[in-house]
This record gives structure tokens, C-alpha cells and sequence, in this order.
């Protein structure tokens, strides 16, 4: 197994990127660029790193990855990958859609241009007759909506304005709590949960929107419109990243990353959403920390955190700067949607 770190170039406001050419190379009927072209781009050089492996960085940043796999760490804080990594020849390779869709936006979450955030959707998940995970303990319908509560004092005192899809145990159809945020301009959708499976099973995972034509084994439908992702590709990847590496930071539990799927809440929404599972309720002990109030409190302001920095970092202008863009052979501009011949394209 071959792990490549590399580093993240944090680049700041009217930073400039290498000059290059994107070599683009078919593999299992998927576009792959190298990655030493992404180490060029974003200015990378080598770097001392762990032991065995091979480092590229600049700065404290580090990005993880191994040949054949979708994982993906950014600072330890693991994401998952479209497509796995692949090795041709001699070279490491990436998807050029999880360099459009995950590593350039994790890498420059600034290049996510909107307009200043105001509100936030906050969505407890279940209710009513659907109690979702259940144990001895508790009932994941009444974490999820005490989470929530909390979560809304805590940014209704920074000042942000908070619509409950549900204030209370009753029941919404998942078309109503996506209804209900796409009337609302200017917002953004969290959707909280809590997990279930075998009882060693334990940590916090956090899923956006599986980009534009590709799978996900997590897909509640074969809907065409499953299919066709969004317009906030960029922004859903930027939340989920400020919320879980806060909320993993905060709890001290398992990362389970920051994956991509098509449940039902995130796949027509039109505002930049998540959906946080803050733990196992089929786990003991992890359900019996969940049902306290300040294992409640401590993930509530986990994600009230994650929310106000995405909201500092991400919704506000931004200087015109290329955005990297290599299935298309262009450098796109973010915020006129112009595009710039810098790097051309070529198939082998």
C-alpha cells in the first residue's frame, strides 16, 4: 500500500496559481489527473513526514492518501473519495472529479462566493411515530430534537435567525423538512441525526451531496434527479468540513468522516446542507454519554462553531481567483463564471 501525504496550501485572498497542463488519463471509465499536477499547481514541495511515507506540503497542513483507497485526511480529519486513488505506472492518480468537487474547495474553502449567511435550518430527524434508532437508553427522535434546541439558543445568541423543521414529536415527510429550507433564501440546512448499528460501533460521520454522476452506497433511490447533484457542491463541502472536524475535536470520538450520499433530504435541496450523526445509539456507551445534557450541549456547540466559522470563512466576496478545474481543461473564475485557457487538456 502506497500512502502519499501531501500538504494543503491554504492560499489567501488573490493568491496565484502554477502554470501547467492537466494530463488526463481514462481509467475504469473514469477521468484521472496525476497528482504530481496537483502538486504543482497548489505549490507543493517534498516534506519530511511520518515514517515510510512520502511528504508534500507547505505550512502545517497534511493531507493523507493511499493508492486504492477513498480515504482522504486533511489534518488527520478523514473525508471519502468518489473514487478511490489509483496508481498507473509510476504515477499516483486522482479523480478530476473529487479535485473539482472535494480537494480544491477543502484545500481553498474562500473560492465558495455567497452571500452572507442569515439563517440556518435546523432539522431534527424522525419524530412522531418514526423514533428512528432505538435502544434501552434513548430514542435517537429525542437526541436529535434535543440537540437541536440547544443548538438554536446558541446561535439565535450569535444572532442568526433559526427555523425548526420540527419543534416537537411529530412527524414530517423527508420532502417536507427539504420543502420547508428551500423557501428560505439566504440559509443553510443541518439536518441532526444519530446512528445505529452493531453495538461496538461508535464515532461521529458527517454526509453532503455525492457530486454530479457519481454512485454512493448510501442512495435511498434511483430518482434522475438523485442523480444530478447541485449547484453548492463547494459550500456543502466547506460546512461539513467547519462542522465535523469541530464537533470530532469537541467529543474526542471516532472519526467517521465526511462522506457523500443521496438520502432523500440531501438530494433536491437547493441550499448548502448536511446531515450530522453525532453518534451510536445501538452503542451503550456512547448512547448513555448522548443522552446527557452535556454531551448534548458539547455537540450542539460543536456545530454552532462549525456553522459561524463556514458563515466568516465562506460567505463573504471574494477576490475573482482560478479556481482549479481540470476535468474541463479551464480554469474557472468563481465569482464571474468566466473561464481562462491556463491549463490545457490532454488525453492519453
Amino acid at each position: 500500500m502506497v500512502i502519499m501525504l501531501l500538504a494543503l496550501l491554504m492560499c489567501q485572498w488573490g493568491g496565484v496559481c502554477a502554470q501547467g497542463t492537466w494530463d488526463v488519463t481514462s481509467v475504469d471509465d473514469v477521468e484521472y489527473v496525476k497528482l504530481s499536477d496537483v502538486w504543482r499547481f497548489y505549490g507543493f514541495t517534498p516534506k519530511k513526514g511520518r515514517p515510510g511515507c512520502v511528504s508534500y506540503g507547505s505550512g502545517k497542513h497534511v493531507v493523507s492518501l493511499k493508492a486504492e483507497m477513498q480515504d482522504f485526511y486533511v489534518n488527520n480529519y478523514r473525508y471519502v473519495l468518489s473514487h478511490p486513488v489509483r496508481k498507473v505506472g509510476d504515477d499516483l492518480m486522482i479523480s478530476s472529479v473529487d479535485m473539482r468537487k472535494l480537494v480544491d474547495p477543502v484545500l481553498r474553502p474562500r473560492y465558495s462566493p455567497r452571500s452572507k449567511l442569515r439563517t440556518v435550518v435546523i432539522d431534527p430527524g424522525h419524530g412522531g411515530h418514526d423514533a428512528g434508532a432505538v435502544s434501552s437508553i434513548a430514542r435517537e427522535k429525542d437526541l436529535n430534537l434535543a440537540v437541536a434546541r440547544k443548538l438554536r439558543k446558541m446561535l439565535e445568541r450569535k444572532g442568526y435567525r433559526v427555523v425548526m423543521t420540527r419543534d416537537g414529536d411529530y412527524f414530517l415527510t423527508l420532502q417536507q423538512r427539504v420543502d420547508i429550507a428551500n423557501r428560505i433564501p439566504d440559509s443553510v440546512f443541518v439536518s441532526i441525526h444519530h446512528n445505529a448499528g452493531r453495538s461496538a460501533a461508535s464515532g461521529i460521520e458527517t454526509f453532503t451531496l455525492a457530486p454530479q454522476g457519481t454512485t454512493s452506497p448510501f442512495a435511498r433511490s434511483r430518482r434522475f434527479e438523485d442523480l444530478a447533484g447541485n449547484n453548492q457542491d463547494s459550500e456543502n463541502i466547506a460546512l461539513a468540513t467547519a462542522v465535523h472536524s469541530r464537533a470530532i475535536r469537541g467529543s474526542g470520538a471516532i472519526d467517521r468522516g465526511i462522506q457523500r450520499a443521496r438520502f432523500s433530504v440531501l438530494c433536491t435541496i437547493k441550499r448548502p446542507a448536511i446531515l450530522f450523526e453525532g453518534g451510536f445509539v445501538s452503542n451503550p456507551a456512547e448512547c448513555s454519554k448522548m443522552a446527557t445534557s452535556s454531551y448534548q450541549n458539547m455537540l450542539a456547540d460543536s456545530i454552532c462553531k462549525g456553522i459561524d466559522a463556514y458563515n466568516n470563512t465562506v460567505c463573504r466576496p471574494a477576490r475573482n481567483v482560478a479556481v482549479a478545474n481540470p476535468g474541463s481543461g479551464r480554469v474557472r473564475t468563481s465569482i464571474s463564471g468566466s473561464s481562462v485557457s491556463n491549463y490545457a487538456r490532454r488525453k492519453r
